[in-house]
């Protein structure tokens, strides 16, 4: 490409002066002894780059540059000023009619160094307007963003699709999209490609939006319109805007209360990954079949969006009635659902808001029902949640919370803890979890029942995850160095990173550079992801398998069916979860489901962790169960990395000695 530069000044010494700067340059050199010399030039030359003095008679600097601006906005524009110029100078940089300045008197490196930028900055120009040419010929209706989530360009079908003026560049992101929770938006600007659907509450129809990272942490969004109905065609199911009419119709009609109640089905977005998005909305047609054959009587069931679903209902209902009633309604769901030659876990988060407390007309109920269900999503439980005030603080703290959440990284706030997991009954350290933990630099240490599910929520649980595992796997590498006793190292796996195609080349990788034995790396997996879709389960853990890890199920109890195919996973350990340990010397049943849980794992040929023993009983009655190992405070809380060595130097632990 030729690089020409267009010298503009009314005193012919500068310009000898500025050609021979640049006479032994890759740059062809036009010159202009005054600014209508220099807009005829370009009128009929191609130039990059205009370097002009400000001082000029009949037009100055600034004004040609405006001018250069106005009529070849890809010219990248130069000033050369004195001091007394500097307050015009600002002002047309200001307005993006210069690119940069050089104060008289400059060196010759500064004007060279000048020159190159100008010209990079040309060559992104070109880039952009390459890019618009792109946008505005592609049959998606697209934005285009910058790192701060502000808008760059939207292509006509984008401005019409939204209802857009065609000026919308320096705009935030929220406004282009207010449909769209902050949560949502956050979830839309991760480093991953992402996909959604949600509804314009303007006019009621229903978008799908998508978004890819691009260069220089731009971001590119596509919306595309959705006809829910369309690919569902369940009889009597409502659409959104139907739903709203009839619960306004109910509400204006009756006095009695109302109640909404709102499902979101979890993690739904890992069937649109395992499946296919046609295949997904056939599996939204099932589920939402079931649903309307259990909905009570007189009830009615309409879809809101993508994987969202509510009800509503007269009558004045206590909880206890609500609950009951839910529960019914997802009885179909307690068992998998076979689906395209299948075995699927389909599970909902739930809540409810009821009139006229917790809202007057259609649209507030419904969104406080909604937000109730996310509060539920927030805090891990599965219980129905009713809607109050409290909840709407909560999502402002939350939002807040989770855009501090980005930046914990990069501020060195987030840590890891470990905890022994002792070998019955020789009382040593057979292993440790790694456990993480963020210290939030107002508000503490933030509860990773809390900041967990916001990163998975999000997105961030990528990055978050990969950088536990690799600072674990150093650390254990540390340990080993040291001399110390050896181990078995757990690392927790978000359903998210399981479902990672490069994850297998990383877990490798750490391997290798920290120079471990895989065998001595034990990787956490929930069992509600492993029975969400067995079939894919499967085959990951056979992947993970043969890399020579060990696999763990965490929290085992709580899935659905799983004794069902426990004999057909590639597992070496059972972690029991802390819930029925607790219940280990007051109920019975505690007791027998433990006993089981420990006897046909050992008929497996698989090992057993119980997780939170807190008490001597609670280890007395485990031993008496031959269980492997223990881990709780009973021994040891999570403890830094110092303290754990600590541990390993002092085994066995103490109060071991008397357990045999």
């Amino acid at each position: 490409m030729l690089k020409r530069v267009l010298l503009v000044d009314d005193e012919a010494a500068m310009l000898t002066a500025l050609q021979r700067q640049l006479r032994l340059t890759e740059y062809e050199v036009l010159v202009a002894g005054s600014a209508r010399e220099a807009l005829d030039i370009l009128a009929t030359t191609e130039v990059q780059v205009v370097v002009s003095d400000v001082r000029m008679p009949e037009m100055t600097g600034d004004e040609l540059m405006t001018r250069i601006k106005q009529q070849y906005p890809d010219v990248v524009g130069v000033l050369l000023t004195g001091y007394a110029e500097l307050d015009v100078v600002i002002r047309v940089l200001n307005e993006g009619a210069v690119f940069r300045y050089l104060q008289k008197p400059w060196e010759p490196d500064d004007l060279l160094k000048c020159l190159h930028d100008a010209f990079v900055c040309w060559q992104e120009r070109q880039q952009v307007s390459d890019q618009h040419a792109y946008l505005e010929n592609h049959e998606h209706a697209l934005l285009e963003t910058d790192a701060e989530g502000r808008t760059l360009y939207a292509n006509q079908k984008a401005c019409q699709l939204l209802n857009l003026t065609a000026e919308v560049a320096g705009v935030p992101l929220e406004e282009v999209l207010p449909m769209l929770r902050p949560e949502q938006l956050l979830y839309l600007s991760s480093s991953e490609q992402r996909q959604l659907e949600a509804q314009d509450n303007t006019n009621g129809q229903m978008l799908r939006i998508s978004s890819q990272a691009l260069h220089n942490q731009r971001r590119m969004f596509r919306i595309e319109q959705l006809f829910e109905l369309d690919t569902l065609a369940i009889p009597n199911l409502l659409s959104r805007q139907e739903l709203l009419y009839q619960l306004d119709r109910l509400l204006r009609s009756s006095d009695a209360p109302v109640t909404i109640i709102y499902l979101d089905i979890n993690g739904f977005r890992r069937f649109n990954d395992s499946l296919g998005y046609q295949q997904a909305d056939q599996l939204l047609a099932t589920v939402a079949t079931k649903l309307m054959a259990g909905k009570p009587d007189g009830a009615s069931l309409g879809r809101m969006s993508g994987d969202e679903f509510a009800l509503f209902i007269a009558g004045g209902y206590s909880t206890l009635d609500i609950c009951h009633q839910l529960e019914e309604m997802l009885q179909p769901f307690s068992d998998l659902v076979y689906f395209s030659g299948r075995e699927l876990h389909v599970a909902f988060r739930a809540g409810f808001a009821q009139s006229p407390d917790d809202g007057a007309d259609a649209g507030e109920l419904l969104r406080n029902a909604q937000v109730s269900a996310n509060t539920a999503s927030r805090g891990g439980r599965r219980n129905m949640v009713r809607y109050s005030n409290r909840m709407n603080a909560n999502d402002s703290e939350f939002v807040s919370l989770q855009s501090d959440l980005y930046r914990s990284l990069e501020r060195d706030q987030l840590f890891v803890l470990y905890q022994p997991k002792v070998s019955m009954p020789d009382g040593r350290i057979a292993g440790a979890e790694a456990l993480l933990r963020w210290e939030h630099a107002t508000k503490g240490v933030i509860s990773p029942a809390v900041f967990i599910p916001m990163a998975e929520e999000n997105g961030l649980i990528d990055t978050i995850g990969d950088w536990v595992l690799a600072a674990a796997s150093a650390q254990k590498r540390v340990w080993e160095a040291q001399g110390l006793p050896d181990f078995v190292l757990s690392v927790n796996l978000s359903g998210r990173q399981l479902e990672d195609d490069a994850l297998l080349e990383r877990v490798q990788d750490l391997i290798h550079q920290n120079s471990l034995h895989a065998s001595q790396i034990e990787l956490e997996i929930t069992e509600t992801f492993l029975m969400q879709d067995i079939s894919h389960s499967l085959g990951l853990l056979k992947e993970l398998k043969a890399l020579g890890v060990r696999l763990a199920i965490d929290d085992f109890g709580t899935g659905y069916s799983s004794l069902n195919y426990l004999h057909q996973l590639p597992v070496d350990t059972l972690k029991i979860d802390r819930s029925f340990i607790t219940g280990l010397g007051v109920n019975r049943e505690a007791f027998e489901l433990v006993k089981n849980i420990i006897h046909m794992s050992h008929d497996m040929g698989k090992q057993v962790v119980a997780e939170g023993v807190e008490t001597r009983e609670q280890l007395d009655i485990l031993t008496g169960l031959n269980c492997d190992e223990i881990q709780g405070f009973f021994f040891s809380p999570p403890v830094s990395a110092d303290q754990f060595r600590k541990l390993l130097e002092n085994q066995p632990l103490i109060m071991l000695d008397v357990v045999t």
